[in-house]
């Protein structure tokens, strides 16, 4: 047994609790919960998480270096503040998001694959903040 610590990478986790409206498609899944995962490499996945899964599917994520997390926060926080569509494109995703009259719709395009994320705008604000939150934890700390 050694008492050495072991280097494995932190991975921390900021998960959202969904309020019963929110749903993934073409999955066709209720979304209880929508994590957000500061990996190894500078890496931030989105992790949605199902209400029910009797069918067993792996969860749907999303993962976005660095810098394009913190451009998709200022894209999500401008389309909530100006309620109007703002779209976030990148070498791996490109997410419409868009303003409806009860939530919001992200349009996601990753991989060769669709998917369409209802929210409702009662959880739109902790979805903002948890994202702001660990994008903050990835980010590169000052030299002083």
């Amino acid at each position: 047994m050694s008492l050495e610590p072991k280097n494995e990478p932190v991975i921390n986790i900021i998960s959202v609790e969904m309020d019963d409206r929110a749903f993934l498609l073409p999955e066709a899944r209720n979304i209880v919960q929508l994590k957000f995962i500061a990996e190894p490499g500078s890496k931030v996945s989105l992790e949605f998480v199902y209400a029910h899964n009797a069918s067993h599917l792996p969860p749907s994520r999303i993962t976005l270096d660095y810098e394009d997390a913190k451009d998709f926060c200022t894209r999500l926080v401008d389309a909530v503040y100006r309620a109007q569509t703002q779209n976030f494109i990148s070498e791996s995703a490109h997410i419409a998001i868009t303003l409806v009259p009860n939530g919001y719709i992200w349009m996601i395009e990753e991989g060769g694959s669709k998917r369409q994320f209802y929210m409702s705008t009662g959880v739109v604000w902790r979805v903002c903040n948890a994202l702001y939150r660990i994008v903050d934890i990835q980010s590169p700390v000052a030299s002083h």
